[in-house]
């Protein structure tokens, strides 16, 4: 099961096999939002243990990062079906066996996400009960309100999302680094496709392409120095030439998180 994605101006029509169940829905006139690790390598929880997956009727669907021990940060598009059908897994390498999973209680999303362009796009899950911590699970440390950070410097994406766009995604954990792009300069990127890049957004990615998060991926981790700094979630493709990917910005909607969680 996959995230939904966009070829072009639309979502290309996607059929879930929920266990028993299939469940057909077309997505259209709405930014690319992929979820997108491209060109990255395996790795372990414990190297990364504020990654949860986020599951979808007991299937990996989006990544999340742990705020406390109740409290998940995820990316808003990730929830549009019934808060009883989430619910997450932390503390193992493995989206599909290992850890902790525990049910999603509710979910939060930024009241000013726009679903049209994405700005915003953040949520704040509660989980029905609390983590217990370990090697493989902790809190992510969190960038103070608007902090800047500087073009160029490398940021770690981590997720079971996709290994090529379109492609199979992996059982192991995944990373991969990416430099970290001016907003200016993927504005004015994405302005050949008609998409606007906010302040409430941060890019990340190599001119050359190559390395990317991917469908299945959204909602997880863009990481400097094991502090949260941006949320997967859109970009033209996996990897793609001249299109970085565009995160959440976290320093831009620090105060989101801390209106809902108190962190």
């Amino acid at each position: 099961m996959k995230n939904p994605h966009r070829k072009g101006n639309t979502y290309t029509y996607q059929v879930h096999n929920f266990g028993a169940s299939k469940f057909d829905f077309v997505f259209k006139n709405v930014p690319f939002i992929d979820g997108r690790i491209v060109g990255g390598e395996p790795t372990t929880i414990e190297q990364h243990p504020y990654q949860i997956s986020v599951q979808l009727l007991q299937s990996d669907w989006c990544g999340g990062s742990i705020n406390s021990d109740r409290y998940i940060v995820s990316a808003a598009h990730c929830f549009s079906w019934p808060t009883s059908w989430y619910g997450i897994r932390a503390g193992s390498s493995f989206h599909n066996s290992g850890g902790q999973v525990i049910a999603v209680s509710t979910i939060t999303i930024h009241p000013n996400y726009n679903p049209s362009t994405a700005d915003n796009d953040i949520s704040i899950i509660f989980l029905a009960s609390a983590l217990t911590f370990g090697s493989g699970v902790t809190i992510i440390s969190l960038p103070t309100q608007n902090q800047y950070v500087a073009e160029g410097t490398r940021a770690i994406v981590t997720g079971w999302g996709d290994l090529q766009e379109d492609g199979p995604a992996p059982i192991q954990l995944q990373v991969v680094g990416v430099p970290i792009v001016s907003n200016a300069r993927c504005a004015a990127l994405y302005s050949a496709l008609g998409w606007g890049v906010t302040d409430n957004m941060l890019c990340a990615g190599y001119d050359e392409g190559g390395r990317d998060a991917c469908q299945g991926d959204s909602g997880g981790l863009l990481t400097i120095n094991g502090t949260l700094i941006a949320v997967v979630s859109w970009g033209e493709g996996c990897a793609q030439p001249g299109f970085p990917g565009v995160y959440a910005s976290v320093p831009y909607l620090r105060g989101f998180i801390t209106s809902i969680t108190g962190i």
